[in-house]
């Protein structure tokens, strides 16, 4: 069961004052303003799984970065993993196989757009196409490239 916590005593506190509804309420508010900002920012938490069984503490909010590091808590990394960077490589590895099939003017029209990053506006004056005949290439070439892919 959990403990109740008790209010104090307003009218010993604040005597002469009168203690109506609104008055009352931001006295509450404050009160819980202050344990928050005195005990809840600063208080870790722990992190419990589902059988109640506590595997982790979450540092406060208030803890800094610097302090954290110091203590050597433990942060997740941003880093991929080695699967993950294998899985990548073999990704650009297979699309840099399929980008080989493609004829020189579907490669550079690919090139163009999304290595060197021309809009189709700029690389249609570039050749002198229209932009929309640029734009259907490029459909096409990345619906190719799509079923090159899936083999």
């Amino acid at each position: 069961m959990k403990k109740r916590k008790c209010r104090p005593d307003y009218g010993k506190l604040y005597p002469g004052v009168d203690l109506n509804k609104e008055v009352l309420d931001v006295l509450k508010k404050s009160d819980r303003k202050m344990e928050y900002m005195e005990y809840d920012l600063k208080a870790e938490r722990s992190m419990k799984d589902k059988s109640g069984k506590i595997f982790g503490m979450l540092p406060g909010r208030e803890d800094s970065f610097e302090r954290l590091l110091e203590t050597d808590t433990q942060f997740i990394s941003e880093e991929l993993s080695p699967e993950q960077l294998l899985e990548k490589r073999l990704e650009a590895d297979k699309l840099y196989r399929c980008l080989k099939l493609l004829d020189e003017d579907e490669r550079a029209l690919i090139h163009a757009l999304f290595f060197d990053g021309l809009t189709e506006q700029e690389y249609a004056a570039k050749t002198g196409r229209k932009q929309q005949s640029i734009n259907e290439r490029k459909l096409r070439i990345l619906n190719k490239l799509k079923k090159l892919l899936q083999k």
